[in-house]
């Protein structure tokens, strides 16, 4: 295969994309792609914020695998602002396909994932300020032209479905709304950061009407990013590539719009903010597949290194095939903030959620811990659990954990969740794995997406 490209769209939930099923007809071109290709149904994310997703992706593991959790953190100063990030004995998809004679580039437009991170290893280029998706694909043209004849791995991210929505008009009125009297047509991500601060804290609310008219700017901003799409596809058939590269389409995370109580990402692991599309497009594999198998983004590096025929897949599946008779092995998702810990398990029909509190004023926490290790040493009754029926109850509204008749059920669940906890390895501590010092012109364009003050 000439040709490897995965285009990561951020903040882009499954059931906001049209070929999902949603009212709206917000991905004309992710739909085609997906009746000529293949589209998995119940893809999920490793977590519901960027940096520990994406690096899943990457790398083939688990954020309590790969040690990239949290975000950004302040000295009591506030002088140094450090992030953790993955351990450099962690191999990457990149490192992989360069080994295998590819030349990688990244196009990223998301402060999250700088070079800080690590995830530039492996990339003859990376550019994590790559700017909006029109100077996005501009670069990624230029890149691959310049060196035609060589193969080639591309990560495309694109920042557009994330706050601040800003669609066309047109692609507004398409959806029976107008962008110039919408509530929120000129907020910035500043604005809509100290939006979510003020509703966690009861301060403020949405009516039904202001949640609608976020929704349609959000959807716009879907449609026009759909169009930034097509420009790709168009580039590679004019350049020969179109039945020489795979495409994978996939986001990092998804969105909440109210679902459990807030908006934005990051802050839980239901459905609205885990499940992601997942489309591609590779020549010579069977067309019009729909896959129902539930599947984790991180068995995406093993099958694109299949794909790619780029050297061993690090024991992971390729997601292309089922993995036996009962076709719906668990997949699971990770989230640290703060001093709390939650994990989730997600199968066809159920989602189990667990969640772990921790007292900052202990001497046993230490914020620099592994969630294994503050796990270790916790009481289990530190544990609460929760149990979702989403095949008929897919807003996870009902906890079902008290139902005297899911105890089998919920016992069933629990052990296999324990199975794969307590099967995860964790980072080889290399001493390269410490928190990182990010740089004041990065912990700006953070500021600016309105997550720190």
């Amino acid at each position: 295969m000439r040709g490897i490209l995965l285009i990561v769209i951020d903040c882009l939930r499954a059931d906001h994309v049209s070929g999902y099923g949603y009212a709206r007809q917000t991905t004309p071109t992710l739909d085609q792609l997906a009746r000529n290709g293949q589209l998995w149904d119940l893809a999920f994310s490793t977590s519901s914020w960027t940096k520990p997703s994406v690096t899943s992706m990457l790398t083939g593991l688990y954020p309590t695998e790969h040690g990239a959790f949290e975000g950004i953190k302040r000295s009591r100063q506030c002088d140094v602002v450090t992030t953790d990030r993955m351990r450099n004995t962690q191999p990457t998809l990149s490192e992989k396909m360069s080994a295998g004679g590819r030349r990688c580039a990244a196009f990223v437009n998301n402060a999250q994932l700088g070079d800080f991170t690590g995830l530039d290893r492996g990339f003859d280029e990376y550019v994590s300020s790559a700017g909006k998706a029109d100077r996005l694909i501009g670069l990624f043209e230029k890149w691959v032209t310049a060196d035609p004849s060589r193969p080639f791995f591309a990560y495309l991210h694109f920042l557009e479905a994330h706050w601040p929505y800003k669609p066309r008009r047109r692609h507004v009125a398409a959806f029976g709304g107008d962008r110039d009297t919408n509530a929120f047509g000129e907020y910035s991500a500043r604005d809509y950061g100290k939006l979510r601060k003020s509703m966690k804290k009861g301060e403020r609310t949405l009516d039904d009407g202001e949640l609608d008219q976020i929704v349609q700017m959000y959807d716009g901003a879907v449609r026009r990013l759909d169009g930034k799409i097509k420009t790709i596809c168009n580039f590679l058939s004019s350049a020969g590539l179109k039945d020489q590269c795979a495409m994978f389409i996939t986001a990092d995370h998804g969105e909440e719009f109210l679902e459990h109580g807030s908006i934005g990402h990051g802050h839980s692991l239901h459905d609205e903010v885990t499940h992601v599309p997942l489309i591609a497009s590779i020549p010579g594999d069977e067309r019009g597949v729909r896959h129902a198998h539930p599947v984790s983004l991180a068995d995406l590096s093993g099958t694109l290194l299949k794909v790619a025929d780029s050297g061993p897949t690090n024991g992971y599946r390729d997601i292309r095939e089922p993995t036996g008779a009962d076709d719906d092995r668990p997949v699971f998702g990770e989230l640290r903030t703060s001093c709390r810990y939650r994990q989730s398990m997600r199968t066809r029909r159920w989602k189990m959620h667990r969640e772990w509190l921790f007292d900052p004023s202990d001497s046993r926490y230490d914020r620099n811990s592994t969630p294994r290790q503050l796990v270790d040493r916790e009481c289990p009754a530190k544990c609460s659990v929760r149990l979702f029926d989403v095949e008929n109850d897919p807003s996870e509204q009902k906890d079902l954990t008290a139902d005297p008749t899911h105890d089998e059920i919920r016992r069933a669940l629990e052990k296999r969740f324990d199975g794969w906890w307590w099967g995860l390895g964790e980072p080889t501590d290399d001493g390269a794995g410490d928190d990182t010092v990010i740089d004041s012109s990065v912990v700006e364009r953070i500021h600016n997406l309105g997550y720190i003050d």
